[in-house]
C-alpha cells in the first residue's frame, strides 16, 4: 500500500464513495420501508380499493374511494370482516380556534369511532372507545393542543371549528408518526357527518353513491382474504347494481399502501412513496458500486506483473497457494473495511445534502438501524469477495519457475478479463446518463405541454361561507384594482380537483362518467380556455344558467357532428339541458397519470368554494395586498391564502424531479469512478509499455500517433459497451415511460449523447497520460529498462 500511494489512494476513493452511494440507499430503502410497521395489526389491516372499468371506453384504472356504506355493510354481512373503520380527508384547510386563540390546519379527518382500535395512533388523554363516538367529537393532536390551550385542560372544551360549528374536544392523540401514510392534525367524529344525527349531514359522505372516502377492514384472524375479494362481485350486485359491471373491489395490504400505491388514483391525502424510485435507487447504487470493484480488480491485476517477484520469492520460501490467496483477499477486506468506515464519516456530513437531493428527513441516528448495519457488513463481505478474489486467483496462480526467468509476465497479465470488466464500466455509464438525459427530457416535456389554458399569473384562493355569503360585493372589491383582469368563482377549479357523475346524453341509452364543473359564467374567460364550439355562458342571459358547455372529450366521445343540438340530463327523469358551447380540451390535472375526461360544465350560484383571479403580472407583490386587504374585509377568521396555478402544476411533477436530480447525481459519480479507474489502468498501461513507447520514439513515432495507439483499444471498448448498453437502456426506459398518461416518444438521440459524452470523458482520462508518455525522452525510457 504504501509503495503504491496513488493506486491505494484510487481505490479507496473509488471505495469510499461507492460504499457512501450504497450506505444512502440502504438508508433510504430502510426509510421507505418503515412506514406503517409501527401497527400490531398490520397484517390483519386492508384498504378497500377498487377497479373502476370506464362505461365509456372499457379502460380500466385503480382508485382508493369507496363510498360510506361500503365498509359497514361489508362489515355486518360477512363475518371475516372483524371491524371496520373509514377515513374521509376533508378537501380543504380549515380554521380551529379555541377563544382568542387560533389556528389554520390541514389534514382534517373524518373518521370513525373505530380508529383507534385498528390503529395504533397513541391517544395520550381521552377514552380511546368513546372519543370518537358521539355527533360534533373532535381530537386534537398534541402539538395543536399546546398551540390553542397552552398548560390548559382541553377535554372537555368546546372550539369552533368546520363551518364555524362548536365542537367537543373528546381527546388528545400523538402527532402524526412520521412513518405513517395516515397524517392528521384534527380527528373529528364520523357521526357528525350522519344525516339526522350530526350537525353537518353530510348526505354524499354516507350513501352509496359517493365515491370520497378511504375504507379500511381489519379481517378475522382466520380469514383469507382472497376468499374474500372473490365474494364482491355478488356484494356490489346485491347493494350497488347500477356500478356492478364498473367497480370491481379488492383488497390492497394496509404495509403496501405508502410504498405501493403510485398507479392507485384518488387517494387524497395519503403520503405515499414510490416503489419504482426505491429500486431505481437501489440498482443505481449497486451499479456505482460494481464499477468501484472493476476499478479495484483492474488496477490490481495490472499491477499483477509488479508483484510477480514476490510471490515467486514467497513460493520458493514455502509459501503454498492457499497462503497466498488469503493474503491477497486480507488486503482486499482490509482496504475495504477501511473505506466503509471512512464512508460513515462521509455520509454523517452530507447527510443534509441527499436529504434535499431526495426530499428526505432522515436523521443520522438511520444508520445505526439493523438493517443498514447488516447492509453494510453486507456490503463489506461482497465487495472484499468481488474485489479480492480473482486478484488473489491471478496472483497467487504465478510460477516460480517462469516469474523469476521474468517468461510468466505476458501470460499472466490477464488483459482479456480487464477489458471486460472495462466495457462493463462503459456500459454502466452510457445507461446512466442515457437514462438521465430521457428523464430530463419527459420531466421537460410535462412542465412544458400546453394545458389548453393559460396558467401563467393566475392566483387559487379558498373562500368559505362567510365570503359566499357576501361574494358579489368580494368579487366588486376585488376587480377594483387595476392589475386584477378578471376573477371567477367556482366549486372546482384548477389545482382543487373536481367531482365525477354520470349523465345520459343525447344518442345514447347508456351512462357516460364525466367530470363536473360548477362556475360563474366568467370562468371560461377568467383561464383562458378557448372555445372550439359555440359560445361561452352570458351573464346577461337568464336561460344559461339550464344550459350546458361540454369539452372536446365528451364531442369525441360521442361521436356528434352537431353538438350544439344536442341535450343532456343528469338522471333518466331528469330535465333536459341543452349544449351551447364546446372548449377545447384543457387539463385541470397534474399530467403524469391523468388522462384528459369528458367535461360538463353549467352555472351554479352557490356552494363556491374557490375563487380564480387573472392578474396582469405586472406588479405582482401590490396586487397581492390588495387581495389580501379585501379578504380581510370580509373574512375575519381564516388568513388570506392563496396558490398559483402555474406553482401547483410544477408541484406535481415533484416524483420526477428528485429521480432526475438523483440519477444525474449518480451519473456524474459513476462516470468520475470510471474515470479514476481508467486513469489508474492507463497508468499501468503505459508503464508496462514504457520500452516499447521509447523504440517508437527513435524509429519516428510521433506523440501524436502514440497517443492515438494508445486511446484506440479504449475507443473500441467504448463502442462495444454502447452495442451492449442500448438495448438494455432502451427496455428499461422504455418500461418507465409507459407509466405516463402522456409521454415523449423514445428519444433514440440521447443514446448518441451518451456515447459521445462516455468518449469524450475516455479520451480525457487516457490522452492526459498517453500524452505525458508519448513526449517521454525515448533516452531515458529505453535507460530505465
Amino acid at each position: 500500500m504504501l509503495k503504491h500511494r496513488a493506486y491505494l489512494l484510487i481505490n479507496i476513493l473509488g471505495l469510499v464513495v461507492a460504499v457512501s452511494c450504497s450506505i444512502f440507499a440502504i438508508a433510504f430503502i430502510a426509510d421507505e420501508y418503515a412506514y406503517d410497521q409501527f401497527h400490531s395489526k398490520k397484517d390483519r389491516l386492508y384498504r378497500l380499493n377498487k377497479k373502476n372499468v370506464s362505461i365509456n371506453t372499457g379502460e380500466s384504472f385503480l382508485t382508493a374511494e369507496t363510498s360510506g356504506l361500503m365498509g359497514p355493510t361489508l362489515n355486518a354481512e360477512y363475518p371475516e370482516v372483524e371491524n371496520v373503520a373509514r377515513v374521509m380527508p376533508w378537501f380543504d384547510e380549515t380554521v380551529i380556534s379555541y377563544n382568542d386563540k387560533k389556528s389554520k390546519v390541514g389534514n382534517l379527518l373524518f373518521v370513525d369511532s373505530t380508529f383507534f382500535h385498528l390503529f395504533d395512533f397513541k391517544l395520550l388523554r381521552g377514552n380511546p372507545d368513546k372519543a370518537l363516538v358521539a355527533p360534533s367529537s373532535i381530537v386534537l393532536t398534541e402539538s395543536l393542543a399546546k398551540k390553542l390551550f397552552g398548560e390548559e385542560d382541553p377535554l372537555g372544551k368546546m372550539v369552533t371549528g368546520l363551518h364555524e360549528q362548536e365542537y367537543f374536544v373528546t381527546g388528545i392523540v400523538e402527532d402524526a408518526p412520521v412513518h405513517s401514510h395516515i397524517q392528521y392534525n384534527v380527528l373529528m367524529s364520523w357521526s357528525t357527518t350522519v344525516p339526522g344525527t350530526g350537525p353537518l349531514s353530510y348526505d354524499w359522505m354516507n350513501n352509496w353513491l359517493g365515491q370520497t372516502l378511504i375504507t379500511y377492514l381489519l379481517l378475522d384472524e382466520k380469514a383469507d382474504p382472497r376468499l374474500l375479494e372473490k365474494k364482491f362481485p355478488d356484494f356490489m350486485k346485491s347493494h350497488f347494481p347500477e356500478r356492478a359491471e364498473s367497480y370491481f373491489l379488492y383488497l390492497q395490504n394496509f404495509e403496501d399502501v405508502y410504498l405501493y400505491s403510485s398507479d392507485i388514483m384518488y387517494s387524497r391525502d395519503t403520503k405515499s412513496g414510490s416503489y419504482a424510485y426505491v429500486k431505481i435507487f437501489g440498482i443505481t447504487a449497486l451499479l456505482i458500486l460494481l464499477i468501484a470493484c472493476i476499478n479495484y480488480v483492474n488496477i490490481n491485476t495490472a499491477k499483477a506483473t509488479k508483484r510477480a517477484g514476490e510471490v515467486g520469492m514467497r513460493k520458493v520460501l514455502g509459501a503454498n497457494r492457499k497462503q497466498l490467496f488469503t493474503q491477497f483477499m486480507s488486503e482486499s477486506f482490509l482496504l475495504t473495511i477501511i473505506s466503509s468506515a471512512i464512508a460513515f464519516f462521509v455520509v454523517d456530513i452530507t447527510l443534509p445534502y441527499f436529504n434535499a437531493l431526495t426530499g428526505k428527513q432522515m436523521e443520522i441516528s438511520l444508520l445505526l438501524h439493523p438493517l443498514v448495519l447488516t447492509g453494510v457488513a453486507g456490503i463489506v463481505l461482497v465487495v472484499g469477495l468481488l474485489s479480492g478474489t480473482y486478484p488473489a486467483f491471478v496472483l497467487s496462480a504465478f510460477q516460480p519457475s517462469e516469474v523469476l526467468k521474468n517468461s510468466g509476465k505476458s501470460k499472466l497479465s490477464g488483459h482479456m478479463p480487464r477489458q471486460v470488466l472495462t466495457t462493463l464500466q462503459f456500459a454502466i455509464a452510457i445507461v446512466l446518463i442515457a437514462a438521465t438525459l430521457l428523464v430530463y427530457k419527459q420531466t421537460n416535456f410535462l412542465r412544458n405541454k400546453p394545458l389548453g389554458f393559460d396558467k401563467e399569473h393566475v392566483v387559487v384562493m379558498n373562500i368559505d361561507n362567510a365570503i359566499e355569503d357576501k361574494y358579489h360585493s368580494f368579487q366588486h372589491d376585488l376587480e377594483q384594482h387595476p392589475d386584477i383582469i378578471a376573477t371567477s368563482a367556482c366549486q372546482a377549479t384548477i389545482g382543487s380537483g373536481t367531482f365525477g357523475t354520470t349523465v345520459l346524453a343525447e344518442g345514447r341509452e347508456d351512462q357516460i362518467s364525466v367530470n363536473i364543473f360548477r362556475t360563474d359564467a366568467n370562468f371560461i374567460n377568467t383561464l383562458g380556455i378557448e372555445m372550439a364550439n359555440g359560445r361561452q355562458f352570458n351573464p346577461l342571459l337568464a336561460t344559461d344558467s339550464n344550459a350546458l358547455i361540454i369539452n372536446e372529450a365528451f364531442v369525441k366521445l360521442m361521436a356528434w357532428e352537431e353538438p350544439l343540438q344536442k341535450q343532456i340530463r343528469f338522471s333518466s327523469d331528469g330535465e333536459q339541458y341543452p349544449v351551447i358551447g364546446v372548449v377545447k380540451d384543457f387539463h385541470f390535472e397534474g399530467l403524469s397519470r391523468n388522462t384528459i375526461q369528458p367535461i360538463v360544465m353549467y352555472i351554479h350560484p352557490r356552494n363556491f368554494t374557490n375563487l380564480t383571479a387573472r392578474i396582469s403580472g405586472n406588479n405582482i407583490h401590490e396586487t397581492l395586498v390588495h387581495m389580501e386587504r379585501v379578504w380581510n374585509k370580509y373574512e375575519g377568521r381564516f388568513p388570506f391564502e392563496y396558490y398559483f396555478a402555474d406553482t401547483w402544476f410544477d408541484n406535481k411533477y415533484k416524483t420526477e424531479e428528485q429521480l432526475l436530480n438523483t440519477v444525474t447525481v449518480f451519473s456524474v459519480i459513476s462516470i468520475l469512478l470510471a474515470c479514476l479507474g481508467l486513469y489508474g489502468l492507463t497508468s499501468f498501461t503505459i508503464e508496462q509499455r514504457t520500452k516499447e513507447i521509447g523504440i517508437r520514439k527513435v524509429l519516428g513515432a510521433t506523440v501524436s500517433g502514440i497517443a492515438v495507439m494508445i486511446n484506440r483499444k479504449f475507443v473500441l471498448l467504448v463502442v462495444v459497451a454502447f452495442i451492449v448498453a442500448t438495448p438494455v437502456a432502451w427496455h428499461f426506459m422504455n418500461e418507465w415511460l409507459n407509466d405516463f398518461a402522456y409521454k415523449i416518444d423514445m428519444p433514440f438521440g440521447v443514446f448518441g449523447v451518451a456515447l459521445a459524452s462516455t468518449l469524450v470523458v475516455t479520451l480525457l482520462a487516457v490522452s492526459i497520460q498517453a500524452l505525458k508518455a508519448a513526449m517521454m525522452d525515448p533516452v531515458k525510457a529505453l535507460k530505465n529498462e
